[in-house]
């Protein structure tokens, strides 16, 4: 996962490749055309659907006990690591996560450039991480290729 827009600066998790929840596929990531905010390289058109990958208990970064962060997912909801943009609530087509008085950017999303490494291969994509997100120990990965 890379900061922001820094390609230096590349920030590791380790995990293996699960099953999803299933209902990413019914929500709408909007697309560069849809969002002024995104980056020239954030795609014109998703794929449906994200790729899921556990994080290893041990998969973390060490930035994360560097700053006295758990080693859970829902600590990117802190913002220990800059994203490259993010995506309002209501700019999600289907979003069912909404904002709630304690959390008023519950469902809004963090989206850090990644690139997926399987099986001796890269593969470019980005990490998606919305707020509030029950996913459990996984990171959701999108492209806007199969």
């Amino acid at each position: 996962m890379s900061k922001g827009g820094d390609f230096r600066e590349h920030i590791s998790f380790i995990g293996v490749i699960v099953d999803g929840v299933g209902k990413h596929v019914e929500l709408h990531v909007p697309g560069r055309n849809e969002i002024p905010q995104a980056p020239s390289d954030w795609p014109v058109t998703l794929e449906k659907g994200s790729l899921n990958v556990r994080i290893d208990p041990d998969g973390y970064p060490p930035l994360f006990v560097s700053l006295g962060l758990p080693n859970v997912v829902r600590t990117l909801d802190t913002r220990p690591i800059e994203p490259a943009f993010e995506i309002c609530q209501q700019e999600f087509g289907n979003n069912q996560l909404t904002p709630v008085p304690h959390m008023p950017n519950r469902g809004s999303a963090q989206v850090w450039r990644a690139t997926l490494v399987a099986q001796g291969r890269s593969y470019p994509c980005w990490v998606l991480r919305r707020y509030g997100s029950g996913v459990g120990e996984q990171l959701e990965l999108l492209s806007d290729y199969i």
